[in-house]
């Protein structure tokens, strides 16, 4: 299937023969020979369209030979049981930000058990057992303040105790993962 992709740069293949015409134009003018603009116009215009509708086609047979892709993808996903396959595009339309490359990824994500060679078997994000996390106080910060706190379940938000001071520690039991933009980085010890 991949084989059968169109090179995206395939409809500027018209366009030296538009930029020879307008050479040529502008040699025979200084050649002494009278060529007026609008004779070079007709087929400026061909080229144009020919450009457009050729990366119209191309556009259009990648992103159906994605949509194969994209079911063979999740086929493959119905029968595999530790690991689910996903086809992730981006940038594979007719019209894109300047400088935006197309991107065609086979992602692998386990769903089970993560089995890196020569060590142990690494448990997927889902079947993570929530442990208590120690947290030590930053300098500056009080009772009451919050923190931004980093888990095996990610970043969670910790309120600090009161009685609890800088350089003290408290006991976090991680909820769902809140991510923010500010992070405050502390130390944080994983305890039973």
């Amino acid at each position: 299937i991949v084989s059968s992709y169109w090179n995206e740069l395939l409809p500027l293949a018209p366009a030296p023969i538009g930029m020879l015409a307008v050479c040529g134009t502008f040699g025979a003018g200084m050649a002494g020979v009278e060529v007026p603009f609008y004779a070079v116009l007709p087929v400026l215009l061909v080229i144009f369209v020919a450009v457009l509708g050729g990366r119209l086609a191309v556009v259009t047979k990648n992103q159906a030979l994605d949509a194969e892709i994209h079911n063979l993808c999740a086929q493959l996903s119905s029968t595999a049981r530790s690991v689910r396959v996903e086809y992730r595009t981006a940038w594979t339309g007719f019209c894109k930000p300047k400088h935006a490359r197309t991107a065609r990824i086979v992602a692998f994500v386990p769903t089970g058990a993560v089995s890196i060679p020569g060590q142990r078997s690494i448990p997927a994000q889902s079947s993570i057992p929530v442990q208590n996390i120690m947290v030590t106080v930053p300098p500056g910060a009080g009772p009451g303040q919050q923190l931004q706190v980093q888990t095996p379940q990610g970043i969670q938000t910790a309120t600090i105790p009161p009685g609890v001071g800088p350089g003290q520690n408290f006991i976090l039991q991680p909820g769902p993962p809140v991510v923010q933009t500010q992070v405050i980085q502390v130390q944080a010890q994983v305890v039973s």
